[in-house]
């Protein structure tokens, strides 16, 4: 009968248990001195050992040629033997996940509990994934747990630790178990593959390794699928077949575009893995963990240890040049978009990409800061209150308030100013604005119909300095005008109609929440827009009789 590679090696001693030495040391001591507990509970993701530990326990306390002072059982004696094949009376299995019923509890652990043990000196309960028990098994179960019939061990195990109550865990003793390194499981793995006699590399292992994410069932599992193929030799290549390429491959190649400015690599990269299926939410959580770890080692590379990310060496060589590239600043402003976009992630099922494409644009081209400082500092400038306060430390800004001031001595200041050739000649003032908004809107449509009814729910904030403040409810609206592309048609149509130049600026405003687009203007735009821009070419007014 065929068996798999997790079940053909699994440990029968301790010595071959991998990782988890702080389990193996305290309960070989404890199985040395003679004084284990009569309860345990392991704890701890799948694949790593909780169940192997439990059965090494059993078979070591009713082993019967156990040295004295000696922890591991002799695997050669009947009761050892038993235990190995699965068919030892004293060693009671019971999977919790389809026995959660208290009547399954009586019958099978509390009523047999008292029956002593055949042949051998304890009777060993092992309970698997123990937090599917209901409320009330656990409550029969705990009597009996805190004091059960002589030479009765109980050994708990479950992958949730959050849903065993309180009171279960303060009668066990308990035991942690945690994911397997890389270089551990990839010697566990080599030991395998010298017993199969087929030859492998230590690339290889390595990728199996990182793939199988701290688990040693699963890294065994891959591995028995690669040897399937029948191959004496496994190679990269051959690995690919069954393993698919790694998301963090795909996240250092990424990032490696993001650093290099490379919008249209970003973009398609991010395209063809929906082509491949990838999980989008998957990917944008490992962005963002690579991105800690980035963080983590530009600040100290002893910080390196609180990350839980494991790179093989290339990789880890990858990384370490974006490390060097990008500085703390900018990676904190990446990390900023992605936290943002994730959420996004839900609501994008149509095109489920957009939000990473977004984030790729606004990472790579930026909205022009130096605009958007020059707009704050004019916005200083023209406000009284701000003429006062002189900040010594900003000897530029100083500058500029001191101008400001001997402008205001005098009665007619000049219209323009040699000095700030970036500022518009030409102004216009915010009700002139709002008359033409329409006219605006009319003609935004003959380039991007949907823009302009992205426009129809805004709000014009403010007009000050030829720059232009939209208010938007939400931040889909925003992110939407706010793209290059669509903030570059908007600016040229704003040219177009008020003939100067005019620099947009979007905000969220949540009392703009509940604003929509005006049906009447929906329905009978043409015609309104029409007579308002009549109106507006030959300078009349409409007066209501």
């Amino acid at each position: 009968m065929p068996t798999t590679l997790y079940r053909k090696y699994r440990p029968q001693f301790f010595k071959e248990l991998v990782g988890q030495n702080h389990i193996k040391i305290t309960l070989t001591n404890e199985l040395e001195t003679e004084r284990f507990t009569h309860a345990y509970l392991f704890c701890g993701p799948r694949g790593i050992g909780k169940t192997t530990t439990a059965r090494l326990l059993a078979k070591a306390l009713n082993c019967q040629k156990r040295q004295k002072g000696k922890a591991e059982p002799c695997n050669k004696c009947i009761s050892c033997q038993e235990i190995n094949q699965g068919r030892s009376l004293n060693i009671v299995e019971i999977d919790a996940a389809s026995h959660t019923g208290v009547d399954n509890v009586r019958e099978n652990i509390i009523n047999n509990s008292r029956v002593a043990p055949v042949s051998s000196t304890y009777k060993v309960f092992i309970i698997d994934e123990v937090h599917m028990l209901s409320l009330s098994a656990f409550n029969a179960l705990l009597k009996t747990l805190e004091e059960p019939p002589q030479n009765v061990v109980f050994i708990l195990a479950t992958t949730e630790i959050h849903k065993v109550p309180l009171t279960v865990i303060s009668r066990c003793q308990r035991f942690d178990f945690q994911k397997v390194g890389v270089k551990d499981i990839g010697e566990r793995l080599e030991k395998i593959a010298k017993q199969e006699k087929v030859k492998i590399a230590p690339k290889v292992l390595e990728i199996i390794a990182l793939a199988a994410e701290g688990s040693v069932r699963d890294a065994e599992s891959m591995l028995g699928q690669i040897f399937s193929l029948g191959e004496k030799e496994i190679t990269e290549e051959l690995v690919e077949l069954v393993i698919p390429r790694s998301d963090l491959n795909l996240v250092i190649e990424f990032l490696q575009f993001l650093t290099a400015k490379d919008a249209a690599s970003a973009i398609e990269l991010v395209n063809r893995l929906v082509e491949e299926g990838v999980n989008f939410r998957h990917f944008i959580k490992n962005i963002i963990e690579v991105l800690r770890k980035i963080i983590l080692l530009k600040v100290s590379s002893s910080l390196d240890q609180f990350s839980s990310l494991e790179l093989d060496s290339r990789l880890q060589k990858e990384l370490s040049k974006i490390v060097a590239q990008v500085e703390i600043k900018q990676l904190l402003d990446w990390l900023k978009i992605f936290l943002e976009k994730e959420p996004l992630l839900k609501t994008s099922s149509e095109i489920i990409q957009l939000p990473l494409e977004i984030a790729i644009l606004e990472i790579i081209e930026p909205p022009d800061r130096q605009e958007r400082q020059e707009s704050i500092i004019s916005d200083d400038v023209a406000s009284p209150k701000t003429t006062f306060q002189e900040t010594p430390e900003n000897p530029k800004k100083t500058n500029i308030l001191k101008s400001t001031k001997e402008v205001k001595k005098e009665d007619n200041p000049p219209k323009e100013s040699k000095e700030s050739p970036k500022e518009p000649k030409a102004q216009i003032k915010i009700s002139d604005f709002k008359k033409k908004w329409n006219v605006f809107l009319k003609k935004l449509r003959d380039y991007n119909h949907s823009l302009a009814l992205t426009l129809r729910v805004s709000e014009v904030m403010a007009l000050e300095n030829n720059v232009l403040t939209l208010g938007f409810g939400y931040r889909f609206y925003q992110d939407r005008v706010w793209e290059k592309k669509n903030k570059d048609i908007v600016e040229k149509v704003l040219e177009e109609v008020f003939n100067i130049p005019l620099i947009i600026k979007c905000t969220i405003r949540e009392e703009l929440r509940d604003k929509v687009a005006p049906k009447s203007q929906e329905e009978n735009g043409t015609k309104k827009d029409t007579f308002q821009e009549a109106l507006d070419t030959f300078g009349g007014e409409m007066v209501e009789e």
